[in-house]
Parts: structure tokens; C-alpha cells; sequence
């Protein structure tokens, strides 16, 4: 008995769901083969796979089969070699395979022969097959293209937070675009939150994909990893600017970025907040930073300095990692004759500290005395406020023209869009500006005597909540608040110097910060997770 097998493929999920192509190719091929007396043992159908792919699973799976000892078919039925294959290499790579084991393929459109001319014109209408291939998908791909510079979704499944709707129809073709999914965008916004630290002291994505997975909060059915989450925040498509043709869908490696199509689509967070996330990945990213120095927050982090050599303090262990350290980093890392420094143990160092400051600042009726004097003396300063907030302005407008610089650069082919370097500037000028519009805003409000805001009911309210954070919250907490009243400590010998910005505190009173912690210092470059010393220290003095 002879016997045969069917394969039939279509190139789009669309027309396999049309259900229209398959039945027929099965159909005629079954007829075929009662035609020729073969018995059909199998039909093989491949729905939605391009023939310049080798990698289709059921075709994998047909010649796998094909190789089995039992030499289960005699031929391979398809209705036209194009339906094999439209590689000209892989296709004369797969015949072959198949005749090492006695298995002949078989066009029922082509009756070309096996002798040395059908093999001749099997050749010839591969190369045809693949040329006519590439042709289409080059002009799909043009048309695709356009359609995105439109502003239109090219029917993709839409990124998480995302849904589809039609907008227009062109004849029997609709012309869809993205909505914002209510409950996705939910999620998006959780997740940004969470990054800036909207509530609390900002996560990493590691973090990040661990709360959500313990609250049982899935991206469609699957759990967050540290790549979704980080794919996700670093999408501009959540600030309202989405990007086509990214990705060359043959062979999944990435398309330079000149080629990128840039279209607007519905804002789920604000570019600013974007910008901020950006700056804080980076800021943590281990190429940069050890990863040891952005986990564990430590109080005095990056604002310990030894008071003889000027060198930071970093944190070392003793003797079997029961107490911890601050030590002058030059003095480790250069030996006993680089500096005197000392080493005092960490604890004790930040009891004094914040002891002085709950003594010196938060004393009842200190900080209303210490924000009233600088009030008053910034209402003195206006001249000096105003020129300050020229130079603000200035120096904002040049942020935008930097940016606008390097777009310029980018788009005249003076710089390589692949460039790694070329984001992270834009992303820190981006930083920058914003940072300086917030800045615009603030002493412009000043500037109108907006000082006014600062009420004893806002001094108290911060007092009460500086006291009760610095004394019973967690690390990361008296870390994210302690930046509020202390810029720098400097220790040397017995003494203790601790220095503060009114300033700060003065724009904590007025914004009201309520149950809003600050933003925290993730990491400096000059501290590493170590240890300290311990002498009973005289202590010196609250912020200036």
C-alpha cells in the first residue's frame, strides 16, 4: 500500500480564521491522492506561519515524523511548492532530507517530474517563490509603515494597558488605533508609583515585580519578572509616545533607532514621571553602582564625611559582623598614614545625630523660630530672589536647547541613534529640565511673598511628623526624612559638626508633606556598604 501524507499552510492568523484556503488545499490534495491510489495516513495544517521560516512547529514536526524508522508515508502532498517552502535554501535542504528517506514531495499544481529537468524547474520556481515573498512583505511593510505614521495600530495585540478600538473604516479595511484598558493602566500606574516612591521610599523592579506578585496582580495571566517590569517602565508608549518597526519581526534582533516610527498614543502617566524613573534605573543600574550600595539604606549614607581629610565615611563590620562601623574611606583604602580618621560605631553616630536634632530643630518652638527668620530673610532677599529665578530661567532654556541639539544631531545623521550613551544624556537632560521647571514654579511663588503658605499649623504638623519618623520609622523612612534637616555630618576627633538647609525644611513646611515621605537618596558613589567606630563623641550643633 502506498501511502501519503498532506501538508497545508497559510501565512496570517486572519486566514486561517477565515477557515476559506485550508479546506480547499486539504480537499484537493485528498482528491489528488484517491486519483493516484494513495492512502492519506496524515494531514498536516500549519495556521498563521510564514514559509520563509523554518522554524513552523508543525513542519518540524511532519519531517520528524517523516525520519521515523517506520517509514510511516511514501509522499508529501502539498498543493504548490510554495506552500513547502519560500526559502530556496531551505527548501532544497528539506527535499533532500526527505528523498535520504524515501520520501518524494509532490505539487499538485506542479507537475514538474523528478528527473533532472523537474528538478531544474524545482529549483527555478523556489527562487521565484522566495523573490515573490520577500517582495510582499516588502511592500506589507511599507504599507504598515504608513499606516503607523497615521497613527494607527497595525493589529498586533496591543501593549499591556492598552486596547484596541476602530476609529474609521477605508472600504472593507479598518483603521484601528489604541485605548487606554481602565483596569491595565491601573496596574501601569501602581507599578510607576511604586518606582518614584509616590507612597513610600521608591522600589526597584525586583521589588516591584515581588508586591505585585504577592498581591496576586498578573500582566494578563502571567506573573511579573524583573524584565516585564523593567521592559514596562522604561516604555515611552506610557507617556503618550508609542514606536513602530523597533524590532525586525524575522529574526527578533532590533531595528536601528532612525528606523523607529514615533506616533502619539492616550498618556497613562505624565512625561515628567517618566523622566524621573528613567534617572533612578540608571542610578541603580549595576554597571554603574554595586548593587550591595543601593539595598540597606543607612541613615548617614553618603552625608558622613571625616572631618580631617574631607573623605566620606564607609560603612565596615567588626568582628564577626556584630557592630558596625563608619570609617574614613581614604583611611581604609590608603592605610593609617593616609589620615587620622576614626572609626565610631554606627549606631551611636546616629543616635547623637538624630538626638541633636530632635534637641536643636524639632524642640518645641525651635523650627517655627528657625523658618520665621528665614521668612523674613528671604523676603529681604527678593532682589536677590528675582536674579536667582533669571538665572533659573536661563539655565532651563538651555536644557531645551541641548535636547533639541542632540535630536537635531540625531536626525542629520551626526550621531548614532544606537548609541548608549546617546539615552542616557537625553534622559539626564530631560531630568535636568524638569528639575529646573520645579525649581521656575517654587521661587516664583516665593518671589509673590507665597512664603505666607509656611502656617504654624503646617511647622507644627511637620515637626510632629520629622519626630515620630526619625525615631520609630523604618531605615528607609528615617534615611528619606533625615534629608530634610541634614546635608552634611562631619566627624573629627570628639566633635561632631551637622549642617542643614532651612531652605529645605522651609519648602517641606509649605508643600505640607503629610504622610508623604521625601525622596531618598538611593546611593552614592564614594559610599560602600562596610562599617564604622565608636567613641563617645561632644556633640556640637543642630542646622544652621
Amino acid at each position: 500500500m502506498t501511502t501519503a501524507a498532506i501538508y497545508v499552510r497559510v501565512s496570517t492568523t486572519r486566514q486561517a480564521d477565515a477557515d476559506l484556503s485550508l479546506p480547499d488545499q486539504v480537499a484537493q490534495c485528498r482528491r489528488y491522492c484517491e486519483q493516484h491510489g494513495w492512502t492519506v495516513i496524515e494531514v498536516f495544517t500549519e495556521a498563521g506561519a510564514s514559509a520563509l521560516d523554518e522554524d513552523r512547529p508543525v513542519f518540524q514536526e511532519m519531517i520528524d515524523k517523516a525520519k521515523q524508522p517506520d517509514h510511516p508515508f511514501d509522499y508529501l502532498v502539498v498543493h504548490s511548492l510554495s506552500r513547502f517552502s519560500r526559502d530556496a535554501l531551505h527548501s532544497e535542504f528539506y527535499v533532500r532530507q526527505l528523498r535520504k528517506v524515501g520520501v518524494e514531495l509532490i505539487s499538485i499544481t506542479q507537475d514538474i517530474g523528478q528527473d533532472a529537468s523537474g528538478e531544474f524547474i524545482r529549483k527555478v520556481l523556489n527562487v521565484f517563490d522566495e523573490h515573490q515573498s520577500r517582495e510582499t512583505a516588502k511592500h506589507v511593510h511599507r504599507a504598515m509603515l504608513e499606516n503607523a505614521r497615521q497613527g494607527f495600530w497595525n493589529g498586533s495585540r496591543p501593549p499591556f494597558g492598552y486596547g484596541t478600538e476602530v476609529k474609521e473604516r477605508r472600504g472593507t479595511r479598518e483603521k484601528k488605533v489604541l485605548v487606554i484598558n481602565d483596569e491595565e493602566a491601573g496596574i501601569i500606574r501602581v507599578i510607576f508609583g511604586l518606582a518614584i516612591g509616590a507612597d513610600s521610599r521608591p522600589m526597584g523592579v525586583k521589588a516591584i515585580a515581588t508586591y505585585l506578585n504577592e498581591r496576586g496582580i498578573t500582566r494578563r495571566g502571567h506573573r511579573f519578572s524583573t524584565g516585564s517590569v523593567y521592559d514596562l517602565l522604561t516604555s515611552t508608549t506610557y507617556h503618550g509616545k508609542h514606536h513602530f518597526n523597533r524590532t525586525d519581526t524575522r529574526n527578533g534582533r532590533p531595528r536601528p533607532a532612525s528606523q523607529w516610527i514615533a506616533f502619539a498614543v492616550p498618556a497613562i502617566i505624565d512625561e515628567q514621571t517618566f523622566n524621573t524613573v528613567q534617572a533612578l534605573l540608571q542610578s541603580r543600574s549595576p554597571k554603574r553602582v554595586a548593587p550591595r550600595i543601593v539595598n540597606g539604606p543607612t541613615l548617614l549614607a553618603g552625608v558622613a564625611r571625616c572631618g580631617y581629610c574631607g573623605a566620606g565615611l564607609v560603612l565596615n563590620t567588626g568582628k564577626g559582623g556584630a557592630y558596625r562601623y563608619y570609617c574614613c574611606s581614604r583611611k581604609m583604602r590608603e592605610g593609617a598614614m593616609a589620615c587620622q580618621g576614626m572609626r565610631i560605631r554606627m549606631d551611636r553616630l546616629d543616635e547623637i545625630v538624630v538626638d541633636e536634632i530632635a534637641t536643636r530643630v524639632l524642640a518645641p518652638g525651635r523650627m517655627n523660630t528657625l523658618l520665621d527668620t528665614y521668612v523674613k530673610s528671604t523676603a529681604e532677599r527678593s532682589d536677590q530672589t528675582k536674579d536667582r529665578l533669571a538665572r533659573l530661567r536661563l539655565s532651563h532654556k538651555e536644557a531645551e536647547a541641548a535636547i533639541t541639539r542632540l535630536l537635531t544631531l540625531v536626525e542629520k545623521g551626526l550621531m548614532d541613534p544606537d548609541d548608549p550613551s546617546l539615552r542616557e544624556r537625553l534622559v539626564g537632560l530631560k531630568l535636568r529640565r524638569d528639575e529646573l521647571a520645579a525649581k521656575v514654579v517654587d521661587l516664583s511663588k516665593r518671589a509673590s511673598n507665597d512664603q505666607s503658605s509656611i502656617t504654624p499649623e503646617k511647622i507644627k504638623r511637620l515637626s510632629g511628623l520629622l519626630h515620630d519618623k526619625l525615631h520609630n520609622g523604618s531605615p528607609e523612612l528615617k534615611q528619606a526624612y533625615a534629608r530634610l534637616v541634614v546635608q552634611q555630618v562631619t566627624v573629627k576627633g570628639r566633635e561632631i559638626r551637622i549642617k542643614g538647609s532651612k531652605a529645605v525644611l522651609a519648602r517641606a513646611a509649605s508643600n505640607d508633606l503629610g504622610n508623604n515621605p521625601p525622596a531618598v537618596l538611593s546611593f552614592v558613589r564614594g559610599w560602600y556598604a562596610q562599617g564604622e567606630s565608636n567613641p563617645c563623641l561632644r556633640r556640637e550643633r543642630a542646622p544652621s
